[in-house]
């Protein structure tokens, strides 16, 4: 099967690369196509083009891909791509609509109204479209499902076990946290007002607490979040290390003793899902995607991440009975292998794309 996939970026926090390519890296001959320049070494026999911003340049190389391969599967990750692929196949190779997919990374209220737009006509030209979980699916305004909901799939996210198993056997011996740090919270996601670092900010200037929190991620907030964290007692160390490649991250995750996300909104937040395997215990916000991950009660504690007390509290439950915490950190791991393997998710991408190719076969 040769597969073309189109995302916006590849960078060390694309789920398009770190789940999709390289998830089907020994099985499916795969083309790799992204809008803006990539910041990321591809070391796996995928093959890379990259545009630098440029729409009409990148309408330009999908021309000349579709024009000289046989793709038996087009796989688009974004709205923006998914347009640039429609003005390039219009109107000489409209056809190829047949063999699209399309994945709704995210869920739908928290995705830029232009975004919206863009995800909509893609929706509604594709063959088949992908949610990353029921959360993801639910999100999607009835109007919208009305037109579009016979072609949708629910697959829930997956993450990669055996990346993280290789990572923690060959993990270098400095560490990343310090080693008399009586708690290691660790923090990843973008810096911006979605992923809401700045709840966790707000309620460690009101209390004290022993520990160092590390912000892993960048964005638009960082400047913010940097200055507000300099009223906050000494006691607790906070450290930004803006963004950094994956594996490094999953380094962070296993010496991490809880990991926090106060999330607005995700679509199936590939990140919990690791952090879970790596050993964290989660303090995560009530959302749709955090309750359909539904970690083990004891391993994890649901707050409404627009009341101080509630994020304070839990900070202090984990800083009272941090020895139980590290004790148990193998209920995590058992709970995300059996629930979230990556290998589940791939298998039912597999169906969507053979659905493709055997249309007759097609559920």
């Amino acid at each position: 099967m040769k597969l073309l996939r189109l995302a916006t970026t590849l960078n060390p926090t694309s789920a398009p690369y770190n789940q999709f390519s390289l998830g089907f890296r020994s099985s499916i001959e795969q083309t790799y196509c992204s809008l803006f320049q990539n910041d990321l070494s591809i070391e796996h026999d995928i093959k890379v083009f990259h545009g630098d911003g440029s729409i009409l340049k990148m309408i330009r190389i999908l021309r000349k891909l579709i024009s000289s391969q046989h793709y038996d599967v087009i796989h688009i990750h974004s709205g923006v791509m998914g347009v640039i692929l429609f003005l390039a196949i219009f109107p000489l190779r409209i056809s190829i609509l047949k063999k699209t997919i399309f994945t709704l990374h995210n869920s739908w209220n928290i995705i830029k109204t232009r975004n919206q737009i863009l995800n909509l006509i893609v929706m509604l030209g594709v063959k088949k479209i992908c949610t990353c979980g029921k959360s993801s699916q639910a999100s999607i305004p009835k109007i919208i499902n009305f037109f579009i909901g016979s072609k949708i799939n629910s697959v829930v996210n997956g993450f990669d076990h055996l990346r993280i198993d290789d990572v923690e056997k060959n993990k270098i011996g400095t560490g990343h946290f310090k080693k008399d740090s009586s708690l290691k919270i660790l923090c990843v996601g973008a810096l911006n007002n979605t992923k809401n670092q700045s709840a966790l900010i707000e309620v460690l200037k009101e209390i004290k607490i022993n520990a160092e929190v590390i912000f892993l991620g960048d964005g638009i907030n960082k400047k913010t979040l940097i200055k507000a964290a300099k009223e906050i007692d000494p006691c607790t160390k906070i450290i930004f290390k803006g963004r950094i490649s994956r594996n490094l991250t999953i380094e962070h995750m296993l010496e991490a003793d809880v990991s926090i996300s106060l999330s607005k909104g995700e679509g199936l937040p590939i990140a919990v899902l690791e952090s879970m395997y790596a050993g964290c215990f989660q303090i995560l916000s009530i959302i749709p995607p955090h309750k359909e991950i539904a970690p083990p009660s004891s391993r994890c504690i649901f707050v409404d991440a627009s009341k101080n007390e509630d994020i304070a509290s839990s900070l202090h439950f984990v800083e009272k009975n941090i020895e139980v915490i590290r004790a148990e950190k193998e209920s995590s791991r058992i709970y995300t292998m059996n629930s979230f393997n990556l290998d589940n998710m791939l298998k039912e991408y597999m169906k969507v794309y053979l659905s493709l190719l055997n249309p007759s076969d097609s559920s």
